[in-house]
């Protein structure tokens, strides 16, 4: 553009100079001089012919002046400085009078001196008429020179102005010009400052960055490392530029492994995010060192070169921090474990001597006592079932943490629960003055489903709460069923106790919390129920809360969904059977007492004989497998923890083998009440579970339920029929594990004894190993109720135990397994059992 406008005007220049050039002085000098010239030759011509015409012998002179005119009219005629006066009509005129003048004129000139002679007179007179030509013809051409002079001038004058507005338009352009220029210099000087601070920035924080930062070309050299990298490395600069980066910071043993997971890294466009570009590996410094650290990978492409940035960070605190946690993670889950297994021992060993407590003064009433004796006695019953509240809560609170409560659903009558709850609490109510009732809002339900005894304990808890902090007053308990399709029943336990100061609400829900009053510090207690009560309602999904007034009393509220039992059920919060009649329905029975512990031997000896049953004494779980393998007993109670052998190992073995009693129901007896424990239970052939302190009440009905159903057994095998499931053990599997997990065990033990039966009928009759698998097998079958399958192994163990297995029974079990084997899993298919086998067993 510059260079445009400079031409334009250098161009525009050139003209101007040119014209002012034609106009300049000695060009018009010499035009003027020429016309001036021209007449005055064409005078000298006149004179030089009036002396010739007095004297002949110039004629020389006038052919030399007739010449010169001549000439001078030529180049009037052919100058180009005279083309413009040409086109002048005046000028052309004289002109063509003086060229008809000069051309009649030239014959005379160029003839002889005598012709030139008689010429002289007629081109004098010519000369004189021609004169007037020439006088015109000069000043018509100084009229029209003038008049072209004025307008080369004013051409000039118009060029100078053109280039004057030109030149304006170019300084104005140029001003423009320099003022972008000046922007753009200031601009690019704004930008090479903030870059160069951008990079001083840049720089600075990289560093001073506490990650190790290297810059690696295309091939992987080191071009750029900072501080962090000489620090973390031990390298300066100058040893690491342009040297391989793997082979400077990276063990042999990893190399290769590092640059795969970098390289797929970089590539890896579908996962920008940075932590997962990032590369855990081992690193090595010029000392040799080997430490872990973090790479993270980028690349960047500008003017067709490529390089690589690598952040390196050291992870050594990090891995060493990770370990730490690890190892205070297994020491928190062993911390844990040990709690649980405290808990457990605690909550057995606090059970025992509060069973011996219990125990015995229930045994006391047997016996005729004087009034302040029963009182005593009721005191002492009192503060040991205070006592065995506190370890409930306690053991309650590690279930819950545990993670191992879970919410039942069975039907249950809300009016019986209520009637148990004041039941329960109307002593306790009527010692410190209060009264207790309980009352329907609204139209009564019957028969709802939930969980009773979740519902029981937290009613038992509000209410027992409120007996503390009211004195001479009334605890309320109102029943509600809400509307709408939540099927919520709502609970109130109002008291006119002290109430609760508004600062404190929030307080009372939370573990080991008691209140700062009289009453609270004369009730005592951990501060467990309130917190225990939450943590049921939240797992029967309901919700707790409280309204109080300092002096006014409290009303704690809870709802829970119970919805209405569309069929109706027995209330199974009542699972004992009822005692029979005076004359008894139950037969007396011979129960084998399992338990290590002599105080509750005598305590559940005492018990049981006292309703007329016969009791056998085990001290320990080998000694009563020796029993229950000599001796065919009704029932068998069998403590979980004890020495030499505990209960679930003892029960085991009690079903596997073929003795006596390998049949006889055994109840567990425990302080242990976790549901996967109870399960174990179960599994290991326990069919029931009774928990200590024994309830002289439930002890009682449960031996009773197994005498009566001893009266009417189920028939036996015979050659022609035999049982083949027994599906009560079944059922209470599934119920207590689950369908999947029962199907799960099924198929299990399905897989193991098909090739172990499948080994025992190929196995020869005098194998020393034939009892031991049979034994094995028994215990198997045991567990799954295949009752047939375990007759028919008892057998084979027994001969193999007398050293004459019979080929034939070996052979008959494979029958036996497949009958067997299609019950369990048409039982399995469809809660259907298959009874009978259709070959003898």
């Amino acid at each position: 553009m510059l260079v445009f406008c400079m031409g334009t005007v250098a161009s525009m220049a050139w003209l101007v100079l040119r014209e002012i050039d034609e106009l300049s002085t000695a060009n018009s000098d010499n035009l003027q001089w020429s016309l001036a010239q021209a007449d005055v030759e064409f005078l000298k011509f006149e004179l030089a012919v009036n002396e010739a015409l007095r004297n002949p012998e110039n004629l020389r002179e006038v052919r030399r002046r007739f010449d010169i005119f001549y000439s001078r009219m030529q180049t009037l005629q052919r100058g180009e400085v005279f083309q413009a006066l040409r086109s002048e009509p005046e000028f052309e005129q004289s002109r063509q009078g003086i060229e008809n003048f000069l051309s009649t004129s030239v014959s005379q000139i160029d003839g002889t001196d005598q012709a030139l002679v008689d010429a002289l007179p007629a081109m004098a007179s010519a000369a004189k008429q021609a004169a007037a030509d020439v006088r015109q013809i000069s000043l018509s051409g100084l009229a029209a020179f003038a008049k072209l002079s004025d307008q080369r001038r004013e051409e000039v004058v118009q060029s100078l102005v053109r280039v004057s507005i030109v030149l304006a338009v170019l300084l104005g352009g140029l001003s423009l010009l320099a003022y972008s220029f000046n922007r753009l210099y200031r601009s690019a000087e704004q930008n090479a400052l903030a870059a160069q601070r951008a990079s001083t920035r840049s720089r600075t924080v990289v560093e001073a960055a506490a990650d190790a930062i290297i810059v690696c070309d295309d091939d992987g050299h080191v071009v750029e490392m900072n501080a962090a990298s000489q620090n973390l490395f031990g390298y300066s600069r100058d040893e690491t530029f342009g040297c391989p980066a793997l082979e400077l910071f990276q063990p042999p043993s990893v190399r290769g492994a590092v640059l795969d997971r970098l390289i797929k890294a970089t590539e890896d466009t579908e996962n920008p995010e940075a932590h997962q570009r990032q590369v855990e590996t081992i690193a090595v410094d010029r000392a040799g060192r080997e430490f872990p650290v973090e790479i993270s990978m980028a690349k960047a492409e500008a003017a067709g070169e490529r390089v690589f940035v690598a952040h390196i960070r050291d992870i050594s605190n990090r891995k060493a921090a990770e370990k730490g946690l690890t190892e205070a993670r297994d020491r928190a889950l062993a911390g844990e474990k040990a709690k649980a297994e405290f808990l457990a021992l605690m909550s057995h060993e606090m059970r025992t001597p509060l069973n011996g407590l219990l125990g015995t003064m229930d045994l006391l009433r047997d016996h005729k006592l004087t009034e302040r004796q029963t009182d005593l006695l009721d005191h002492m019953q009192s503060s040991g079932h205070l006592l065995l509240g506190l370890v409930n809560d306690v053991l309650d609170l590690s279930k819950f943490e545990a993670g191992k409560q879970r919410a039942e659903t069975r039907p249950f009558n809300i009016t019986r629960l209520l009637d148990g709850v004041v039941e329960t609490t109307m002593s306790l109510a009527a010692a410190s003055g209060n009264s207790v009732a309980w009352s329907w809002q609204g139209e009564p339900d019957a028969q709802v489903l939930g969980d009773s005894r979740r519902l029981r304990q937290v009613l038992l808890n509000l209410v027992s709460n409120a007996i503390k902090f009211t004195r001479a007053g009334t605890i309320d308990i109102e029943v509600e069923r809400l509307p709408g399709q939540e099927d919520l029943v709502e609970f109130r336990v109002i008291d006119t106790g002290i109430g609760i100061a508004p600062e404190n609400l929030a307080r009372i829900f939370k573990d080991f919390e008691t209140l700062d009053s009289s009453y609270a510090r004369r009730a005592g207690g951990t501060g467990l129920g309130l917190g225990i009560s939450k943590r049921f309602v939240g797992l029967m999904g309901g919700e707790i809360g409280v309204e109080s007034e300092p002096g006014e009393g409290s009303m704690f509220w809870l709802r829970v969904p119970l919805p209405v039992e569309e069929q109706g059920s027995s209330d199974t919060t009542n699972t004992a059977k009822k005692t029979p009649d005076a004359d008894g329905v139950a037969r007396p029975l011979s129960i084998l007492l399992v338990e290590d512990n002599e105080i509750n031997r005598f305590v559940a000896r005492a018990m049981i004989e006292a309703e007329g049953h016969t009791v056998t004494e085990a001290v320990n779980g080998k000694a009563g497998v020796e029993w229950a393998q000599a001796q065919e007993f009704d029932v068998i109670l069998m403590d979980i923890s004890m020495p030499v052998m505990d209960g679930q190992e003892a029960a085991r073995a009690i079903r596997a083998g073929n003795g006596a009693s390998a049949n006889s129901p055994i109840v567990a007896v425990t302080a242990h009440a976790l549901p996967e424990e109870i399960a174990g239970f179960k599994a290991a052939g326990m069919k029931h579970c009774i928990s200590k302190p024994i309830d002289r009440k439930a002890l009682l009905g449960l031996l009773n339920e197994v005498a009566i159903r001893t009266e009417h057994p189920e028939p036996g095998p015979t050659a022609q029929e035999a049982l083949l499931l027994d599906t009560n053990i079944l059922n209470e599997l599934r119920d207590t594990l689950g369908a999947t997990q029962t199907a799960r065990l099924i198929g299990k033990c399905i897989n193991e004894l098909d090739t172990s039966i499948q080994e025992l009928t190929e196995t020869a009759t005098d194998d020393r190993a034939l009892g031991s698998t049979a034994h094995k097998c028994a215990g198997s079958c045991s567990s799954f109720g295949m009752v047939a399958m375990r007759r028919a192994l008892g057998r084979i163990e027994t001969q193999a135990a007398n050293g004459s297995v019979k080929r034939q029974d070996l052979q008959a079990l494979a029958s036996v397994w497949e009958d067997s084997k299609l019950a369990l899993q048409v039982w399995e298919a469809t809660g259907e059992p298959v009874s009978r086998l259709t070959r003898p067993a």
